[in-house]
């Protein structure tokens, strides 16, 4: 049996997840493990030691849960240097129309690649958004189909190659392959988004310890991702700063009674706290609370917003509205605060259809290394558990979607 695990590495926890894939393609979480993260901040590696050693001891307790040796592992990549660009160009066919093949594609993918390369950086992930036949827009996939001249839109989402690099070091000092690697904010998306959702329109945000990652789905496809260097521990940090408490009192505070949105407090209620260097415990308004932690997480919004708007997309034509993810998703109240910043419906988002561990993976933290999981079924490099068996590739059928095979062509670029 077949087997796919997914790490996320994160600045405050690194989480692994290992799922048995069924001889009918179904997934099935079996094992995961979990470690305190040290020597990644923002996701880069600050103390390479330290943060390999975490990820040992995420995967070795996830592998004596599942019961699989683990061989190697799809990673989440997030932080500071990510960044994604839309790009368009067109391939001629012949003067007559002619049926449109593989090698037609590929030759037009690669040239939208060559556009969006850049010096310090890798791409990611090189995803269609629309094929353009001689003027006909809207198709998803062109393959068999007859025409002169074929357009491709796609997003391209970047990472700088230094920080990826010290990330797939981290991987193999801690003693495992690399097989693949992901935009956090994609997986997440990939975990708690419905079809229906992309299709209508939909922003997912993804507030983690020190970044959050966005992604804007438009027409099933993404228009505009990338991540932002405001996480839960700014709003501590604000907290403790304000309050004159510290991070600890701070992180408790924000957990037990802090709320994204003032309008929900009573300006009655009280917090207690205990001041830095006081013995005696002192009680400020819960509004007080709530006005700091709003207050962060309008500059948070206001920094997707402008990105967002900065290439041209329009957020008002989303019809799903937002889904918020991740640790940040839990601050009680962010949900109403979404949607008055924002104007529009919003959810908190939870890993959809899994299979296995349920009840411990219902939780919007979990929704990237859920997402990694899903991503990494569309990719050739999948660890086969028996241990004398090497990991192999996967070889694509005749019959294999045109998304998998273009997701398989550029994973083989990178």
């Amino acid at each position: 049996m077949k087997s796919i695990v997914g790490l996320d590495i994160g600045t405050s926890k690194i989480v692994a997840l290992v799922a048995e894939i069924d001889n009918y393609g179904d997934t099935h979480i079996v094992g995961i493990g979990e470690a305190k993260s040290q020597g990644i901040d923002k996701g880069s590696v600050t103390k390479l030691d330290s943060a390999s050693k975490a990820i040992q001891k995420a995967l070795k307790e996830a592998e004596e849960m599942s019961g699989h040796r683990i061989d190697g592992v799809f990673i989440s990549i997030s932080g500071v240097h990510i960044k994604s660009q839309n790009e368009r160009d067109t391939i001629s066919i012949s003067p007559q129309p002619s049926d449109v093949d593989e090698q037609i594609v590929d030759r037009l993918l690669e040239r939208a690649v060559a556009k969006a390369k850049e010096e310090s950086y890798d791409i990611l992930h090189t995803i269609p958004r629309n094929f353009i036949l001689d003027d006909q827009e809207g198709i998803l996939d062109p393959i068999g189909l007859a025409g002169s001249r074929l357009e491709c839109d796609v997003h391209i989402i970047k990472a700088g190659v230094s920080l990826l690099r010290n990330v797939e070091r981290t991987v193999s000092v801690a003693g495992y392959k690399l097989f693949g690697r992901v935009f956090a904010g994609l997986a997440s998306a990939e975990s708690s988004l419905t079809e229906e959702e992309k299709l209508e329109g939909v922003l997912l945000i993804d507030i983690g310890h020190s970044v959050t990652n966005f992604v804007l789905y438009n027409n099933g496809q993404p228009a505009v991702s990338g991540t932002v260097p405001i996480g839960g521990y700014n709003i501590t940090r604000d907290l403790a700063h304000f309050m004159k408490i510290s991070t600890e009192e701070a992180e408790r505070i924000k957990l037990e009674s802090g709320v994204a949105f003032i309008e929900l407090v009573d300006e009655i209620e009280k917090v207690k706290i205990k001041p830095r260097g006081e013995d005696k415990e002192a009680m400020v308004p819960r509004r007080q609370l709530a006005e700091v932690i709003q207050i962060r997480l309008e500059e948070l919004m206001d920094k997707i917003v402008e990105k967002i708007n900065s290439s041209n997309v329009k957020l008002e034509n989303i019809n799903a509205g937002a889904v918020i993810t991740g640790g940040t998703a839990k601050l009680n109240g962010i949900k109403d605060f979404a949607e008055h910043y924002l104007d529009m419906a919003v959810r908190i988002g939870y890993p959809l259809n899994i299979t296995g561990l349920k009840e411990k993976l219902q939780d919007p933290s979990y929704a990237c290394v859920c997402g990694i999981i899903k991503i990494a079924q569309n990719m050739k490099d999948i660890s086969y558990t028996a241990p004398q068996r090497p990991p192999q590739r996967q070889i694509p059928s005749r019959n294999t979607s045109l998304l998998q095979k273009i997701m398989n062509f550029f994973k083989d670029l990178i």
